[in-house]
């Protein structure tokens, strides 16, 4: 049974649709990931199955999360919801974390509204919750400024502050960029061993395809606003079936092979109000028709396995 269900999510702006027919879903303890460029709509579609769209955003749809519909609950019941059952770390923890206030007290503010907890309490729980992602000295740490951590630190307790009511969703949005491979590394074996020890799913968003590779069992990998492919992480990786796949795999950096230039995929992806009438990755795809540019492609099940929103997912996988 889906602990997340989403079906036919589309998010707009205005007259504008930035993501559509966006359906997939997570079941208990598992680890999704979504990938693709910037501007494919990972993040949205994370900030839509929150309930924190930007202003003037709309979400329509269904996102069923534990028998309860998220885009038809009035926001308070959200607000609860947020941070106890569904958490979120998000993109840039120097941005996320209030200068201001210790890391102490932005983790004890999550306890004392959600779990009820006095000052005192609180305080000890943050210092527990800092010991749990494995940043050293806790008892110290706990009362510095986020100006004061690392990079690696601050992500930590960005993780820390979102792991406060022990969800049973954790969205990572990009929670390795900007660190370097290291501490990377750390921070993935880091919500590997939460993952086990607290029983949660994860959506992880990423554009780094070794990342998935290393903690993720299916995937979903988007491009402009839309599902191009998805299915197990292990046939994604063994055999890409959309030409996008294919060329996000071909632009991974190799060492055992001849050294040359990285192939590169010619073009950007297309802005909302430039989205194409047909297949929106066609204008850069060395294997597009003219039948490309009719519609909008469905979903078609590959020879591996997977799902991919190609015409010739036959001939290209």
């Amino acid at each position: 049974m889906s602990l997340l269900s989403v079906r036919d999510l589309a998010v707009s702006f205005g007259g504008t649709r930035v993501l559509e027919d966006m359906s997939f879903d997570i079941a208990e303890g598992e680890v999704l990931g979504v990938v693709g460029e910037s501007g494919s709509g990972k993040s949205m579609t994370a900030l839509a199955i929150m309930g924190l769209l930007p202003m003037g955003g709309s979400a329509a749809g269904r996102i069923r999360f534990e028998d309860r519909d998220l885009l038809a609950l009035p926001e308070r019941e959200m607000q609860r919801l947020r941070g106890e059952r569904l958490a979120m770390i998000f993109q840039e923890p120097m941005a996320s974390l209030n200068p201001v206030f210790t890391v102490g007290e932005q983790i004890a503010e999550v306890l004392r509204r959600h779990r009820g907890m006095d000052r005192r309490s609180a305080h000890r729980e943050a210092i527990s919750l800092l010991k749990l992602v494995e940043i050293a000295a806790a008892e110290r740490r706990v009362d510095e400024y986020p100006h004061q951590l690392s990079g690696g630190m601050r992500q930590r307790a960005m993780i820390a502050i979102a792991l406060a009511c022990r969800p049973k969703l954790l969205i990572a949005d990009e929670p390795t960029t900007a660190l370097d491979a290291t501490v990377q590394a750390g921070i993935l074996d880091l919500l590997r061993g939460l993952r086990r020890e607290l029983g949660m799913a994860v959506l992880l968003i990423t554009h780094d395809l070794g990342v998935v590779s290393d903690i993720c069992e299916r995937v979903v990998v988007m491009y402009a606003g839309r599902v191009a492919e998805t299915g197990a992480a292990d046939a994604i990786f063994a055999r890409p079936s959309h030409p996008y796949t294919q060329a996000l795999l071909a632009a991974i950096p190799r060492l055992d092979g001849p050294i040359g230039a990285l192939p590169a995929i010619g073009g950007v992806v297309p802005a909302p109000a430039d989205f194409p009438q047909g297949c929106r990755f066609a204008p850069r795809c060395p294997h597009a028709l003219p039948a490309c540019e009719v519609g909008p492609p469905a979903l078609r099940t590959t020879v591996s396995g997977t799902d991919a929103a190609c015409i010739r997912v036959q001939e290209v996988a």
